[in-house]
C-alpha cells in the first residue's frame, strides 16, 4: 500500500482470495471461510481506511477471530502472520455449471475449464490456447510467487465452446513482506515445474539423497538429478505429479470445484497425526517442508522435506499423502 488513505472496497478486493485461502489454512472449512472473511472486514472497516498498510492489522484480526474463537492445535497456535498467507498460490474456485450434463465425480471433462494448479502466466496461456480458449492474462495483487496463476475467470469446473474467452490472474507480490518464505515457495514452484515437466531441474548439489518411505535412501549425482527419468524408482515426481492433478467437486447443486494448495512449513512443524519422523542428514541446517493439500483437504497432504546448503538441494524425503 502506498501512504495515502485506503478505500477498504478497493482492499477488500485486491484480497479478498488471500485472505479466504488464510482463514482456510487456519482450519476454517472452505464453505465457511468467504462468511468468516467478510466479519473480519466489516468490523476493522474503520482501522483498514486509517492504514497505510492494513495487511498485519487484518492478518492479526482473522487470526483472533479463528484461533480465539475455536482453539486450534499448538502448532496452528505458533504460526506467524507471514504464514497465514504461505498457501497454494492456487485458489479453491467455485462455480456453478449451466449446461445439464453432469461431470464424474472429482474429474473435468474436455468441455469443462481445466485446473490451472502449478502453472505460471506463461504456461496457463499455451495450455489454454492449446484447448481453443481466448486468452487474457492479467496480474493480481496476491501473496503468492510473482507470476504463478492465482485465479482463473472464468474459474475450473465451467462449461465452455472453443473460442470463449478467459482471463487468467497471475500473483504480483503485495510488498516485499508480503512472503516471508518467498525463496522456499519458489524452490517449491521449481520443483512441482519439474515434476509436472513444465520446467527445468532446481539446482541440486553435486549429490542428492532421496528418502522414500522405509525403502533404502537413494543417491544421485547431480547429472542423474536433473534427469526426470532418474527419478522413476523413488517415486517422488510422479507423486508430486499425480498431487497437481487432483480436483475434487464440492457441491453437485451447484456444481463446486476445489483444487490443490501448497503450504511452506518448518521441517520440525507438528502436523497432528500426520506428522513423519525428520531423516537424518549430516550437516544441513536448512531445510522446509512441501505440504500438496488435497483439494478436499482430507487425510494427510503429500509432503516433501527440502534439504538446502546455499542455494542447492542435498537431500529430498518424501512422504505420500494418506
Amino acid at each position: 500500500m502506498n501512504a495515502r488513505r485506503v478505500d477498504p472496497g478497493e482492499y477488500f478486493d485486491a484480497r479478498w482470495h488471500s485472505l479466504v485461502r488464510a482463514a482456510v489454512d487456519l482450519g476454517v472449512p472452505d464453505e465457511e471461510a468467504p462468511a468468516v472473511v467478510q466479519r473480519v472486514l466489516d468490523g476493522n472497516r474503520r482501522s483498514i481506511r486509517r492504514a497505510e498498510d492494513p495487511d498485519p492489522l487484518v492478518l492479526d484480526a482473522l487470526h483472533d477471530a479463528v484461533l480465539g474463537a475455536t482453539p486450534r492445535e499448538d502448532t496452528r497456535r505458533r504460526l506467524g502472520v507471514g504464514a497465514l498467507l504461505a498457501v497454494v498460490a492456487a485458489i479453491a474456485l467455485i462455480v456453478a455449471v449451466t449446461r445439464p450434463e453432469q461431470p464424474l465425480p472429482d474429474r473435468l471433462r474436455g468441455d469443462q475449464v481445466p485446473s490451472l494448479f502449478g502453472y505460471d502466466g506463461a504456461d496457463a496461456e499455451d495450455f489454454l490456447e492449446s484447448r481453443g480458449f481466448d486468452v487474457t492474462v492479467e496480474g493480481a495483487r496476491d501473496c503468492e510467487v510473482l507470476g504463478r496463476v492465482v485465479a482463473s475467470d472464468p474459474a475450473p469446473g465451467t462449461a465452455y465452446h472453443r473460442g470463449d474467452p478467459i482471463t487468467v490472474y497471475t500473483s504480483l507480490p503485495a510488498s516485499l513482506t508480503c512472503l516471508t518464505d518467498y525463496q522456499d515457495r519458489a524452490t517449491a514452484w521449481q520443483l512441482l515445474d519439474f515434476a509436472n515437466g513444465r520446467g527445468g531441474p532446481p539446482p541440486f548439489a553435486d549429490r542428492v539423497f532421496v528418502f522414500a518411505g522405509d525403502a533404502t535412501p537413494v543417491v544421485l549425482d547431480r547429472r542423474d538429478a536433473e534427469r526426470p527419468e532418474a527419478w522413476a524408482g523413488t517415486g517422488v515426481l510422479s507423486g508430486l505429479a499425480r498431487a497437481s492433478d487432483q480436483v475434487a467437486m464440492v457441491t453437485e447443486h451447484p456444481l463446486r470445484y476445489a483444487i490443490p494448495a501448497i503450504r511452506i512449513a518448518r521441517t520440525d512443524e507438528g502436523l497432528g497425526s500426520c506428522g513423519v519422523p525428520d531423516p537424518s542428514v549430516a550437516g544441513t541446517a536448512d531445510a522446509f517442508s512441501v505440504l500438496v493439500r488435497s483439494p478436499d483437504r482430507t487425510g494427510c497432504p503429500v509432503r516433501l522435506d527440502v534439504y538446502r546448503e546455499g542455494d542447492s538441494i542435498v537431500a529430498l524425503a518424501y512422504y505420500p499423502a494418506s
